[in-house]
């Protein structure tokens, strides 16, 4: 895509002014804690004078996504997946959103023309294996919107992995019907890939429609933000990943900051980061410590941040297929060559 194409879809000319919308179920979770546990949900959620705050180093498209586009929503990056944004609509308006200048357009949901384009995309690169349903929030078009997009992705493949990308257990837990989880049941190989920050969003109702996802067979994976002023807490970050295992959710991605313009108030500085990684990496197991990556500017990809706060534990890098490492005891140890 032409970036003159990407400006007309982002409105990115000019900062857009991303809506402030809260959804009734978060100003329940907000007028339900104090102190730092509401003032964490609240600082997601209200817009600031912040937000007009330009860093240099900030951009409109910050993960470089209109170097990949096949289509005006279709994103195809990676060999084996594609990224559909499905609409430029969200349940709530987070203020940190690395697709601001995307949703601040409140482009409605995918049409069925495009969606046709998108299928006869798929179905001539059959590399595709997976697809993420993004956004926006994909759960913020109707039932029937849904329904339709959900179903004619399944006619592609019955192999197709889809990935439903969205905040509604937790900002519209109440969408999480007997029909929609039958829906999703019905185009399963399906994962819901839910974004949670904060252990505080976890009430009542939230924890009901995670709940429901599983029971119904739906597994659910996480992602999360690093957020300054939200989570940049290990004790915080531990708690919430810990309780989402014994939930039967995956904590996948704990991501830095994007580089997106008017977010600068929200950014961690790596080497606080770091520091917050390995103490959870020394209070949690694999099965709770999420990946930590950081998309790289201009559609350079994930990388795990991991190899880079790992760095100064090895001692002798990989050759003739031995290598030297740092211990959880400090100690140094040496995996030997193996032929």
């Amino acid at each position: 895509m032409r970036a003159a194409d990407w400006r007309a879809l982002t409105g990115s000319d000019a900062l857009g002014t991303l809506p402030e919308y809260i959804s009734p179920a978060f100003r329940e979770l907000i007028a339900a804690q104090d102190g730092a546990y509401a003032d964490a949900l609240r600082r997601q959620v209200t817009a600031s004078q912040e937000e007009q705050h330009l860093d240099h180093v900030e951009r409109a498209d910050p993960l470089g996504e209109s170097r990949y586009c096949v289509t005006p929503y279709l994103v195809h990056q990676y060999q084996n997946r594609v990224l559909l944004l499905s609409t430029g609509r969200c349940l709530s308006y987070c203020r940190y959103c690395f697709r601001r200048e995307f949703t601040a357009r409140s482009s409605g949901f995918i049409s069925t023309k495009q969606i046709d384009e998108v299928v006869g995309y798929l179905r001539s690169h059959t590399e595709v294996q997976e697809i993420l349903v993004s956004g926006g929030d994909p759960l913020s078009g109707s039932f029937d919107q849904l329904a339709y997009l959900l179903r004619q992705l399944r006619s592609v493949s019955p192999q197709l992995v889809i990935r439903l990308c969205t905040r509604a257990p937790v900002f519209a837990p109440e969408l999480f019907t007997d029909a929609l989880l039958e829906l999703l049941r019905s185009v399963r190989p399906l994962w819901v890939i839910a974004h949670i920050n904060h252990p505080a969003e976890l009430g009542t109702a939230q924890r009901q429609a995670f709940t429901r996802c599983i029971d119904s067979g739906l597994p659910v994976q996480t992602q999360s933000v690093l957020l300054k002023g939200v989570n940049d807490d290990a004790a915080v970050l531990a708690a919430l990943f810990h309780e989402l295992v014994c939930m039967g959710i995956k904590p996948g991605y704990l991501f830095q900051m994007d580089l997106a313009r008017g977010t600068a108030s929200f950014r961690v500085p790596l080497e606080k980061a770091a520091i917050i990684w390995k103490e959870l990496r020394c209070r949690l197991s694999g099965l709770s410590l999420p990946q930590f990556a950081v998309d790289l500017p201009n559609g350079g990809g994930k990388f795990p941040l991991s190899a880079l706060m790992l760095y100064e534990d090895i001692v002798s890098p990989l050759k003739d297929g031995a290598f030297s490492a740092r211990g959880i005891d400090g100690n140094v140890y040496t995996y030997p060559g193996i032929y």
